[in-house]
């Protein structure tokens, strides 16, 4: 690590916090003005982070290293033979909001200015998709027209679909503070979950599914009714609105219909339009609780379609504001690193297909949108696509029907992959491996959700022969220059070149009506590009003057459709992130107090839906397709947060920790047909108890893996722990089939329900402890982080029933400072804590990015109450 301060980017969410590297760590950069220091608990550990294992350090072809010119060679090669043989649309590439913006900018050119196929898409396609059509359809151009200090200017703030306090924490905290500020400013939380962010509005509204549009819908009938519509702002700045108010005078929008059809309290859904319809200062922050789903693009127009007829937008505090989920999904967008656009901002029309055309100087250029990312998929499944690069993403776990990708990718001639790792679930699938450079290895931009560039820089010496992602498409991209006879477009020295081309590139917008232009920065010198200070485009209201990216300067009405409703008597399955992991693991997985908090996979289930099932908290489930045989088994656990037929499972389980309970496994491949964004929010599912015989607990370092029915991995500090569960029992006599066989003696004791292995080694006359291996009949809730204490411990008798004993489970409250609730029971029962500032400085639980002070105040009142009764 770097002796000099060095300031960067986090590359988690889209929030895009500042972070500053020296001698001492990592921590928050206090000038960066997204996060002013802050940094949630996954930023906490960037240091952590950085003790990847299994690095990959050089280029593999068929599992054989070989040297980056020999695997070029191979790639363009194949690209060319695959241009030649059929047509450039039997190649594709799938690349990542992860890419820095010069990466992003270099695969676009190379696939659609030299291969001349638009068959490249990003897993931003699986987030915010939707809002890009959104912004388009409005706008004209994907703006997003509110910044972060609107959220601190705003009177009214309504979260939808997105549990930011989780998903956005550091974001979250500034409304937190925006709040304790200003004592009138409101939070109206729309989701369908009582998640934490909802514990914590002033108004909750527990929407059913998918009923974003008639929700919005009725807003507008109620704004229309008492006469609060903006006409003013309607006549000057928009067009289409007579069509939209036939729709919305429909009887169903009355809000006494629509009380009883979205099954929301009446006084409370008045409130939330009587706040909305009087409160000048809105910010609506909608993210993929809108975006995933059959309908997404409707969903995020019906938001925005509030806040033009109100006029609630183009001045502090006010407008619709979709929040991006990874650190570069805006980059990516900007350069044009979606199929259905062509690059910065611009589709297949002819001018922009002539003026980019030029700017490239290429004959070969893409006329017409490829395949959107399921398409993509498809058609490497039907043998269309010949060729695939895959870069920084994993979509054999984080797509939908992901096992239909992992078929698609074993019959595909080529597949090329550009990971961190070998041990990434898509390095399996690789023909050619290549070693990427990971966070603090590489530099370049990234853009934020609220528009903002900031340079993430290098801090660590790339090891082995670790390349940037632009470093390798610029060989590949020589060389197929070279065999297509064409100039050669990718002669760049630095990643500061390339960053002149694209701004450049930019200045196509300058005499048009897109608002999106850098060209000011086409002759940026390398000192000043080392330089750069975080610096927002499109100013700080984009909108202000009214004007908006159509040839006509006005904004457009969509009126949207809503999707038919799910079958009330089917579960449905809403999946989403949890606060201490990122996406599918491979970065977070093996962090010790990250994985604390969900030990396991894990079903979230109403209690009341599991009486009615016979289930009990910690009993394993089955969650079945209803339209396929995929199945995925998991932890159920009753939470009241969420209604009777719903449930939640985290995304992030995959490769070794979650094993083969991968919930994207069971669910289609259905999209909205407009954004091509797949609908994870919105899944028929079903749900079947499991025939457990044995439930088992492995601590140590040797763990034999056998084909149970159920297992996954959590990482601790001094060892591994598998949890494991079958339908046959398993006897004492399997012990050496499992774990301890590489202990040099073992201790065998029975317990309540089921037996206790421990094995150690003797040395220099003490046994010390190795191993503990617990199978039982009923569910093992022992509290990991104890046992786990014990390892490499001297083995005492005592030690040996207190490892019998312990089944009293507890629960992750602070990540960042690894507080359990047992820990906050006890401050508080031994009368040193009797409040959550007195917890906060005596644990510093909520001390940092605050997201658990919902769960620390709720066990402060529980204990109260306990305490009033007992009196």
């Amino acid at each position: 690590m770097t002796k000099e301060c060095t300031r960067t980017a986090c590359p988690y969410c889209g929030v895009g916090c500042g972070v500053e590297v020296n001698q001492l760590g990592i921590t928050g950069d206090k000038l960066h003005p997204a996060n002013k220091g802050v940094l949630c608990v996954k930023g906490s550990a960037l240091a952590e982070s950085l003790e990847m294992p299994s690095r990959l350090l050089y280029p593999k072809v068929n599992g054989r290293e070989v040297s980056w010119s020999d695997a070029t060679d191979l790639i363009a090669k194949a690209y060319f033979e695959a241009i030649d043989h059929y047509d450039a649309d039997a190649t594709a590439m799938y690349v990542s909001g992860q890419l820095l913006t010069e990466d992003y900018y270099l695969a676009n050119k190379f696939m659609k200015g030299v291969v001349g196929s638009a068959n490249i898409d990003t897993n931003s396609r699986l987030c915010m998709s939707s809002a890009v059509v959104a912004h388009n359809r409005a706008f004209g151009e994907d703006i997003v027209p509110v910044n972060y200090s609107d959220i601190e200017d705003a009177e009214l703030i309504v979260i939808c679909g997105a549990n930011t306090a989780w998903t956005h924490p550091v974001l979250y905290r500034r409304i937190q503070q925006a709040k304790q500020r200003n004592p009138n400013l409101k939070v109206v939380v729309i989701d369908p979950r009582e998640t934490v962010t909802a514990q914590q509005g002033d108004i909750h509204l527990p929407l059913p599914n998918d009923g974003d549009i008639a929700l919005f819908n009725g807003l507008l009938r109620y704004c229309m009714d008492r006469a609060v519509l903006s006409r003013d702002y309607i006549a000057q700045h928009t067009l289409g609105f007579e069509e939209l108010s036939q729709t919305i005078q429909l009887p169903s929008y009355r809000i006494e219909a629509l009380s009883e059809r979205l099954q929301l309290d009446q006084e409370l859904l008045s409130k939330f339009y009587r706040w909305f319809a009087t409160t000048k200062k809105t910010v609506t922050l909608f993210c993929q609780g809108v975006n995933q789903s059959q309908s997404g693009a409707d969903k995020a127009n019906s938001i925005i379609n509030a806040h033009l007829a109100t006029g609630k937008i183009g001045y502090p505090g006010a407008g619709p504001f979709s929040i991006t989920g990874q650190p570069n999904a805006m980059g990516g967008r900007e350069v044009g690193g979606l199929a259905n656009q062509l690059a910065v901002h611009r589709g297949f029309d002819s001018e922009s297909i002539g003026l980019v055309s030029q700017f490239w100087q290429t004959t070969r250029l893409a006329t017409q949108p490829g395949l959107k990312a399921v398409e993509m998929f498809e058609a490497v499944e039907r043998g269309d696509i010949k060729v695939i690069w895959i870069m920084a993403t994993n979509p054999v776990v984080s797509m939908p029907d992901s096992q239909f990708i992992r078929k698609a990718l074993e019959k595909c001639p080529l597949v090329i992959v550009s990971d961190v790792t070998e041990d990434s679930d898509i390095a399996q699938y690789a023909d050619i491996l290549l070693p990427a450079a990971g966070w603090g290895e590489k530099q370049g931009m990234v853009t934020n959700s609220e528009r903002m560039l900031t340079r993430q820089r290098q801090f660590i010496k790339p090891r082995g022969e670790i390349k940037s992602d632009w470093q390798a498409i610029r060989q590949v991209g020589e060389k197929l220059c070279a065999l297509l006879g064409v100039e050669n477009g990718f002669d760049f020295n630095s990643e500061a070149a390339v960053f002149r081309e694209y701004t450049a590139m930019t200045g196509l917008n300058k005499e048009s009506c897109l608002l999106f232009d850098l060209s000011h920065y086409a002759d940026i010198s390398d000192e000043e590009y080392q330089a750069w200070q975080p610096t927002r485009w499109g100013g700080k209201q984009p909108l202000a003057n009214g004007k908006f990216s159509f040839p006509d300067r006005k904004a457009r009405f969509i009126v949207p459709h809503e999707p038919p409703s799910l079958n009330s008597a089917a579960w449905w399955m809403n999946t989403g992130r949890q606060r201490d992991q990122w996406h599918t693991m491979t970065r977070t997985g093996y962090i010790p107090h990250l994985a604390a908090s969900e030990c396991e996979p894990t079903v979230y289930i109403n209690t009341h839906s599991a009486h009615s099932l016979g289930l009990e908290s910690n009993q394993l489930v089955e969650v079945r397709s209803p339209t396929t045989t995929q199945r995925v088994i998991a932890k159920a656990v009753q939470d009241d947060a969420l209604s009777r037929n719903q449930l939640f499972m985290s995304m992030h389980w995959a490769g070794k920790y979650g094993g083969d309970s991968q919930i994207n496994a069971l669910l289609s491949r259905e999209v909205d047909p407009l954004s091509g964004q797949p609908a994870f929010k919105s899944q028929q599912v079903e749900l079947l108890p499991v025939n457990v015989k044995a439930y088992g607990l492995y601590i140590g370092s040797k763990f034999q893996q056998r084909d149970f029915i159920y297992q996954s991995f959590q990482c601790e500090a001094k060892s591994e722990v598998w949890r494991f569960a079958d339908s046959q029992t398993i006897a004492k006599h399997d012990v050496a089939t499992i774990g301890d066989v590489h202990s040099q003696r073992r201790v065998l004791l029975d317990i309540d329900a089921g037996w206790l292995s421990v094995g150690y080694d003797e040395e220099n006359g003490t046994n010390i402890l190795r191993s503990i291996l617990l199978v039982s009949t009923q569910p093992i809730t022992s509290d990991v982080s104890q046992l786990v204490n014990l390892i490499g411990q001297i083995l005492t008798f005592s030690s040996l029933l207190s490892i019998a004993a312990e089944y009293d489970a507890s629960e992750m409250i602070c990540s960042c400072f690894r507080v359990t609730d047992k820990q906050i029971s006890a401050a508080l029962k031994s009368g040193e804590c009797q409040s959550v500032s007195q917890l906060t400085n005596k644990l510093k639980c909520g001390s940092n990015c605050g997201s658990c002070l919902p769960q620390v105040e709720g066990l402060v009142d529980s204990y109260i109450q306990t305490l009033t009764i007992t009196k």
